[in-house]
């Protein structure tokens, strides 16, 4: 009797098939539960930058606005048109600015963010103002004082009259002879900030100096390509990128109107109780000093977005990661200047902070 080997049996053509077709249906579901997975990791991703950039970016203006007015807080000085002067900018003459705490440009349209000028002095000691003890022909006159306290060489010092400009200037040198004890030296040939230009105003003995201290901050905040920027005046630096994916920037006065209830006159001004009543941006079109004065806090607002867009939840139809624009306490944002706005996830940052410095002001 003769023995037969049976062959081992191989998968059939239907086996082989329906495994294909088993891989192939995994297959599908995993890359779908990954592109989920991707998309919910993208949005989380780009929401969490936008949480940080847009957290870091309202804590760098609320501590820029926190010092606002320092050194410039004084009626006689607040608000008088600023001329100064920086040998390494370009140009070497700043313009003349107005010397404010705080200055809001509203954007040209609700569409445009806007920018918010910060301005103040790094004095030490509170800056009341020092009389001015005799003449200055010109701008490079000797300056004489009633006293130097608190003058140290290096420091900024403002001139300031009623009815001229204010100058700015940098102590070069303390003379410290018999007899020069009251003289601020601001040589042209060796500080930064001093103007060789002698046709800028005179000053009489009517006239105060006010310290701001070793180099008094004006920077500019605004939005540029989708970033929160800062540019300071006293720089050559440029623009510099605080923040990323920032695409609006709102702020308003807050305006204490100073016709309360047991108001003090002074002057044309009214001091009311130290409490804001309105909110707005736009200021008087020629504000006195007592009208900067009244403002007593900003309130402003950051729109963080997050850096990738959201795919529609239809395929090829319209964005709808965000249906309605964001608000905030000053009414709704207009982001449509960017026509695909809606495929971006949005967060809004509001902050208002009081202007401890006009709060505490010299009258």
């Amino acid at each position: 009797m003769s023995m037969q080997t049976k062959s081992p049996g191989g998968f059939s053509l239907v086996e082989v098939m329906v495994a294909m077709a088993i891989a192939l249906i995994g297959t599908v579901i995993i890359f779908q539960v990954f592109s989920v997975s991707e998309s919910i990791k993208r949005t989380s991703t780009s929401g969490g930058d936008a949480q940080q950039f847009g957290a870091l970016g309202l804590y760098t203006m609320e501590r820029e606005l926190r010092m606002a007015g320092l050194g410039i807080n004084n009626q006689n000085l607040i608000g008088c048109t600023l001329r100064s002067y920086d040998n390494l900018g370009t140009p070497q003459v700043v313009p003349t600015y107005s010397l404010v705490p705080v200055q809001i440009v509203a954007g040209a349209t609700a569409k445009d963010p806007d920018q918010i000028t910060i301005t103040y002095g790094n004095s030490p000691l509170l800056s009341s103002s020092i009389n001015v003890t005799q003449n200055m022909t010109d701008a490079s006159s000797i300056v004489r004082v009633s006293n130097r306290f608190g003058i140290a060489t290096n420091n900024m010092l403002v001139l300031a009259e009623t009815g001229k400009d204010c100058t700015m200037i940098q102590v070069t040198d303390l003379p410290a002879t018999t007899g020069n004890t009251d003289q601020v030296i601001h040589d042209a040939s060796v500080g930064q900030y001093n103007n060789p230009d002698v046709s800028w105003p005179a000053y009489t003995t009517n006239a105060m100096v006010f310290n701001m201290g070793g180099l008094p901050s004006r920077k500019t905040y605004g939005i540029s390509n989708s970033e929160l920027t800062v540019s300071a005046t006293y720089s050559t630096a440029g623009a510099v990128a605080v923040a990323d994916n920032i695409v609006m920037l709102k702020a308003q006065y807050g305006h204490d109107d100073g016709v309360d209830n047991g108001t003090v006159s002074n002057a044309s001004y009214s001091i009311g109780d130290g409490q804001v009543d309105n909110y707005t941006n736009v200021m008087p079109s020629a504000p006195t000093a007592f009208d900067w004065l009244r403002v007593l806090s900003v309130r402003m607002a950051l729109v963080a977005r997050s850096a990738l867009p959201e795919k529609p939840k239809v395929q090829g139809g319209p964005c709808d990661a965000t249906t309605s624009a964001p608000t905030w306490s000053g009414g709704s944002f207009d982001l449509s200047s960017d026509a695909n706005w809606q495929c971006y996830r949005y967060r809004v940052f509001e902050t208002t902070v009081p202007l401890r410095n006009m709060i505490w002001q010299q009258l």
